[in-house]
């Protein structure tokens, strides 16, 4: 080959190594926006430490509700225990309620059938007197 046929051979090669070098410098400019390993490790370990604070932070969120929990329940439990004293006095009122009612029932039931017994004899007695007078 002489040199006017290799000219056309050599100036495609010079455009396609020109292509070529193109194409590694737009590998070269994302490589470069691609972070390194030690930049990676070093975003993983911030994150790490970011989310170590976050569950410390939740953690003692978590301790105060469970404090706050624990406040309630034995609030309630006072609660339940004045609830539980009241219920006895209210049962004890009652049965003391119910033994007076019965009482004064038993007294007053005694109280009538008394003076039902003197109306009887009251009657028995204007009977005979009326009977007297008329004979």
């Amino acid at each position: 080959m002489d040199q006017e046929n290799l000219a056309p051979l050599i100036e495609f090669i010079g455009k396609k190594f020109d292509q070529v070098d193109q194409r590694f410098e737009g590998i070269e400019r994302r490589l470069d926006q691609v972070a390194t390993k030690d930049e990676l490790e070093a975003k993983l370990a911030e994150t790490r430490r970011h989310m170590g604070v976050l569950v410390e932070a939740v953690q003692g969120e978590v301790r105060q509700v469970a404090e706050g929990v624990a406040n309630v329940d034995q609030r309630l439990d006072g609660v339940e225990q004045r609830l539980d004293r009241f219920e006895e006095k209210m049962e004890a009122g009652f049965t003391e309620t119910r033994a007076a009612i019965h009482f004064s029932y038993a007294q007053v039931d005694r109280r009538i059938q008394e003076l039902e017994g003197n109306y009887a004899a009251l009657n028995e007695r204007v009977g005979r007197l009326e009977a007297r007078r008329s004979a």
